[in-house]
């Protein structure tokens, strides 16, 4: 659990750094104070040392030394400072006093003259105190200085380098702050461009200014941005042509319910009522298409594929058609291998009636229209293959590509399709995986689709028997 979320990523930063540079700060003044009293330390023992030694290597050897406790000389300059924390004692055979400093006591500062480092209490003040004999052992030499005199320098170095370090540590943290706020001010910037854009701008935004570690994020948005751009153009042209195709059926029924109010006779109502019951029946398989191709479009689930036989479903759609074909006086033929395949069984039922109807309006009365499903190899790989053969007229080799593009007829065609179904059998295959192939159709005449499935996972596919050509008929 999170003691404080900040959900600001400027505040995450300064946080971070902010309790980085706390950490530095601590860590750096622990450091700083150890090393002052150690280093502190032994400068004085060092002064203390030298002072100690010089004195006793200037007393002359053999010299006689007294006792003497007359004043010292007096300086020129009374006003001279004088150094009252620093004192020294020069002691013979440990029992008498031959010179000290006029601010020394009387009596030793370390009386058990042992030679080195000390600290003791001399008079009630304590004292940091080094003690150093002659080789004889007659006379020794004390020196000594204030503890609160060490004590006060170790402070004033101590606080000057805490004021240094929290100087230089404060200006780190200002050139932070400022960095980091520079460093995001695009990503304001940014923020505000967008605010300000008009409703259904998505050009893409400007990531020329980020920073590298932002940049990636900000061009997926712009590629998503391009994504929404792209569907919703698509929606406008699908708005915009999907009003026209279904403005001429629509003129047809009110032209044709016209006529048949006027008609004079039953016979001319009846051939009227014909003809409207036609553009009736135009209008409702438009908008069906319609409503299959704005469903696909969408996108709203991807395909509930399961295992289906794909004879099973061509024989299913074919009955649908069986009426319309003997009234349009055409035939339908099936030759059919069982065939599993991974699909949407209701995507692939579209994809059937609209090849089977494009087929069947496209043929001419007496004409054919084969379906077949069987399985194919090419390049050593094995496909399940439904075709789709007629012996119409046909269509030009140079729109075998275009007219699986929505609202796209063939020239000269006498606008009997609305130019949806073959587009939409072109999404279904891609939905599906499936590969598209055109061709001649029936008796080296008319025109065929082949959808070429994949197999099924663990499928073993055909052993000759069912077997389609690899080329179209």
């Amino acid at each position: 659990m999170t003691l404080c979320p900040v959900k600001s990523l400027k505040g995450r930063v300064l946080l971070v750094l902010g309790l980085a540079i706390t950490l530095c700060w601590a860590a750096a003044l622990s450091v700083l104070l150890t090393y002052t009293l150690r280093g502190q330390s032994s400068h004085w023992d060092s002064k203390l040392q030298a002072i100690g030694t010089k004195i006793l290597m200037a007393i002359p050897s053999g010299a006689k030394l007294k006792p003497s406790f007359s004043h010292g000389l007096q300086l020129r300059n009374e006003n001279m400072p004088r150094d009252v924390n620093l004192t020294f004692q020069v002691w013979t055979n440990r029992k008498e006093l031959i010179v000290r400093a006029p601010d020394s006591p009387r009596v030793p500062l370390l009386p058990s003259f042992n030679d080195g480092f000390t600290s003791a209490s001399v008079s009630g003040e304590r004292w940091r105190i080094f003690s150093v004999s002659d080789s004889t052992g007659e006379v020794s030499v004390q020196v000594a200085v204030r503890h609160s005199v060490i004590d006060q320098e170790i402070r004033h170095k101590i606080f000057a380098m805490m004021g240094l370090t929290t100087l230089l540590l404060t200006v780190a943290g200002l050139l932070t702050w400022f960095a980091v706020g520079k460093s995001l001010r695009p990503l304001t910037a940014l923020e505000a461009a967008v605010r300000s854009r008009r409703k259904f701008d998505l050009t893409p935004l400007p990531v020329a200014q980020l920073p590298t570690e932002i940049r990636p994020l900000v061009e997926s948005f712009n590629h998503l941005l391009d994504q929404l751009d792209q569907a919703m153009q698509g929606e406008r042209r699908f708005i915009g042509d999907a009003a026209h195709e279904l403005r001429t059926p629509l003129s047809a029924l009110q032209a044709q319910a016209q006529v048949a109010l006027r008609a004079a006779t039953a016979a001319d109502k009846d051939a009227a009522l014909v003809k409207l019951l036609a553009v009736a029946e135009r209008s409702t398989r438009l908008s069906d298409q319609l409503l299959d191709l704005a469903r696909m479009d969408a996108g709203v689930h991807g395909p509930q594929k399961s295992l289906a036989d794909l004879s099973e479903l061509i024989l299913h759609v074919s009955q649908e058609f069986d009426m319309q074909a003997q009234q349009q006086r055409r035939a339908i033929i099936l030759a059919l291998t069982p065939c599993p395949i991974e699909c949407d069984v209701d995507e692939i039922g579209i994809l059937l009636r609209n090849l089977l109807d494009n087929a069947l309006r496209y043929t001419a009365e007496g004409g054919r229209v084969k379906l077949s499903c069987g399985y194919r190899s090419d390049a050593g790989q094995e496909r399940v293959c439904l075709e789709v053969a007629d012996d119409g007229p046909g269509v030009p080799e140079a729109e075998h590509e275009a007219i699986f593009r929505r609202f796209h007829r063939v020239a000269g065609n006498g606008g009997r399709g609305s130019g949806i179904g073959l587009s939409l059998v072109a999404g279904i295959a891609q939905l599906h995986e499936a590969a598209i192939e055109t061709g001649t159709g029936l008796d080296g005449r008319g025109f065929s689709v082949r959808v070429l499935f994949p197999l099924p996972a663990g499928a073993a596919g055909s052993t000759g028997v069912g077997a389609m050509p690899a080329q179209p008929a």
